[in-house]
């Protein structure tokens, strides 16, 4: 019954994740009136809730956002699965940049320069404060483009480098605690949209929301949403 369970918990969480990212944005549906509850909070923002009998919690994530994790939190409760958010610090790609060390002399910089835009590289400029400069040759959202500047640059008989860069970013996680005698979904995973979804161990130290262990209904309470 438990299995069974479950797999109607997985069931559940990738319809979400394909209504939510899949679905054909041409089928509009009637849209019903926003639920005024409070805000989602995380489990860093709450006291600490016990584990389940078993003592087995996990999390289901990334959510990109406070909207997408409480609608995912709401089939689970519908499922009989209470759920903690929980919020990481993530890092996101941020562009390539491509660019060459600058010479230590500003007569060798606009040399530089001017070799680079006769051999048609024609967006390239000095950045950077004195004894630390170098000439960007652009930044680039994807890296193959990036890699085809830098060939170009090559060619011109130089050395390019291409930095990765990055930015902070957050993402939210459902800790769950699951019932006795429920199988381990740890390392399961599935695709939404863009984003992979999939089933840890939670962290050391968290704790998930008792499991319902009536049916498999709404669980007392209204879901919360995001901000």
């Amino acid at each position: 019954m438990r299995v069974a369970l479950l797999v109607l918990v997985l069931v559940n969480l990738a319809y979400f994740a394909w209504a939510q990212w899949l679905a054909p944005k041409e089928a509009t549906l009637p849209i019903s009136a926003r639920v005024d509850a409070p805000k989602l909070q995380l489990a860093s923002e709450t006291t600490a809730l016990p584990t389940g009998a078993n003592g087995s919690c996990v999390t289901v994530g990334p959510f990109p956002n406070n909207e997408l994790a409480a609608r995912a939190r709401q089939t689970l409760t519908d499922s009989g699965y209470p759920s903690t958010p929980r919020q990481e610090t993530t890092s996101e790609p941020d562009g390539f940049w491509v660019y060459l060390e600058a010479p230590t002399s500003p007569v060798a910089e606009r040399r530089l320069i001017e070799r680079l835009t006769r051999g048609g590289i024609r967006d390239a400029q000095a950045v950077g404060d004195p004894g630390a400069r170098r000439i960007s040759l652009g930044i680039f959202s994807d890296e193959q483009r990036a890699a085809l500047q830098s060939e170009r640059v090559a060619k011109l008989g130089l050395l390019p480098q291409i930095d990765a860069r990055e930015k902070p970013g957050t993402a939210i996680w459902l800790d769950l605690a699951l019932k006795s005698g429920s199988p381990p979904l740890e390392g399961q995973k599935f695709q939404a949209g863009d984003t992979e979804l999939e089933f840890r161990p939670c962290p050391a130290g968290e704790g998930a929301a008792e499991p319902d262990s009536g049916s498999a209904g709404p669980a007392e309470g209204e879901p919360e949403t995001d901000q």
